[in-house]
């Protein structure tokens, strides 16, 4: 495949270290490649925050409208009234590590700050979590696509201002979910990442290309269970103004 590429990456104090340098993971991502950064975070910390991240919804009412100062969680099962896009899954979402447990916000700052700080690196931006008021900032997201019928509709974006996507495995396939993987279709091939991203693994892809999330296996019951399904974790650039 040309337009998958494969680089190993570390995770160190200043954030992300990769063998293909930055600077030419970011000219790849501009010339249409999906790059794919293997084993970037270990197992562990990835299921304690997806652990931690399920406890808190439990005990958090589900919203019903987006809120993009505070702290929400919902379940979509909808079309989308921006994109037409259908879809289903649970979302999970932070603009304010501050009113977090203790525990929570160091798992929230162990994954989501050095993907901020590479993001950041790979765009040229410098942009931190949380809003601020007539200001870009970064959203942190979860996604869980339930068994049973969790999807995301083939769609895409604007390539500016985000620039680059982010999509971390918190999952394993074939252990947590048995289908149900993000495609990509670029200058005419389809890129299925079911068989190249394993939890850990961070794919970045150019914002604008058509991508998907293909249905979980009909053949099990839909259930909306914390720890069913697979659960990605992202990155989105906010800017409001």
């Amino acid at each position: 495949m040309d337009n998958l590429i494969f680089t190993n990456g570390t995770l160190t104090e200043t954030g992300v270290t990769t063998d293909i340098p930055a600077a030419e993971i970011a000219q790849l991502v501009a010339q249409k490649k999906i790059v794919v950064v293997k084993n970037l975070f270990p197992e562990k910390p990835l299921r304690d925050l997806r652990a931690e991240v399920a406890r808190w919804a439990d005990a958090t009412a589900l919203a019903t409208t987006d809120d993009f100062k505070g702290n929400y969680h919902s379940k979509k099962a909808k079309v989308s009234n921006l994109q037409q896009t259908p879809h289903v899954f649970h979302d999970y979402n932070f603009n304010d590590f501050s009113i977090l447990s203790e525990s929570m916000q160091l798992r929230m700052q162990a994954v989501f700050d050095p993907l901020r700080k590479f993001y950041n690196e790979l765009t040229g931006y410098n942009v931190s979590f949380g809003f601020i008021e007539g200001a870009p900032y970064l959203h942190p997201q979860l996604i869980q696509y339930p068994v049973g019928g969790g999807f995301f509709g083939r769609h895409n974006h604007n390539l500016l201002p985000q620039q680059i996507g982010f999509i971390l495995s918190l999952s394993r396939y074939g252990q947590d979910y048995k289908g149900g993987g993000t495609c990509f279709e670029i200058n005419g091939e389809i890129i299925d990442m079911e068989p190249h991203q394993d939890i850990g693994d961070l794919v970045l892809w150019p914002n604008d290309v058509d991508h998907w999330v293909k249905n979980s296996p009909l053949d099990d019951w839909f259930s909306w269970d914390y720890e069913k399904g697979r659960w990605i974790a992202t990155l989105a650039y906010f800017n409001p103004y």
